[in-house]
């Protein structure tokens, strides 16, 4: 096809063919206008996500959500130690066992006094023999007049030997004792015993 024929398949393809041509000005007119409009002043062309970004987009917020949740499973999950069911016990605290030693009886004892026993005492509890095994007595403490709060106290004691307690003279599985320390020392003469001797209770409400 030669370029006469193009043109002239163009001519007749132009739907505007059959009109008459502008006029000379018309056209002068219409370019001034074209030229004249500034670009920024053209419509506003909405970018479209072409079909490729769409699935990109959609994988990324999957990609971001994934990691959101596995940050906060690291966060709330539970240790390798712990219970997975939420079961296991608390661990209670170890009880805390204070020592004491038994004194001698002094050849003789003045009648005790609840002046006395608050001057000296730097412990005084009642407790309850929890246990005697050998040479070794352990008090579980129920109350605490004066010192710091204890739970066990433990103190040697012979077999069949009296430690100049108020009552029986020594410590028995079961019973129940008001006792009172000084410097580590079970304070006897009437100050330490069997909590039902009469008079020892009173003694320690009015001391302390």
């Amino acid at each position: 096809m030669t370029d006469d024929d193009l043109r002239t398949t163009l001519r007749r393809a132009d739907p505007a063919a059959s009109l008459p041509p502008l006029a000379p000005t018309r056209v002068a007119h219409l370019l001034e206008q074209t030229m004249a409009t500034p670009y920024a002043d053209a419509p506003a062309q909405t970018a479209t996500p072409s079909r490729w970004r769409r699935p990109a987009l959609l994988a990324a917020a999957t990609v971001i959500a994934l990691a959101a949740a596995g940050a906060g499973w690291l966060t709330l999950r539970p240790s390798s130690g712990d219970d997975p069911a939420g079961t296991a016990a608390p661990v209670s605290a170890a009880p805390s066992v204070t020592r004491l030693t038994g004194s001698g009886i002094a050849a003789k004892c003045i009648a005790p006094t609840a002046q006395v026993l608050a001057e000296r005492a730097d412990l005084a509890f009642a407790a309850t023999v929890r246990d005697v095994a050998g040479d070794t007595v352990t008090l579980q403490v129920t109350h605490v007049y004066k010192g710091a709060a204890i739970d066990l106290i433990e103190v040697p004691q012979a077999p069949g030997a009296s430690e100049g307690l108020m009552g029986s003279g020594a410590f028995e599985a079961g019973k129940k004792y008001l006792v009172a320390a000084s410097q580590g020392s079970i304070m006897t003469c009437g100050y330490s015993g069997e909590a039902d001797v009469e008079g020892l209770s009173a003694l320690y409400d009015t001391a302390f």
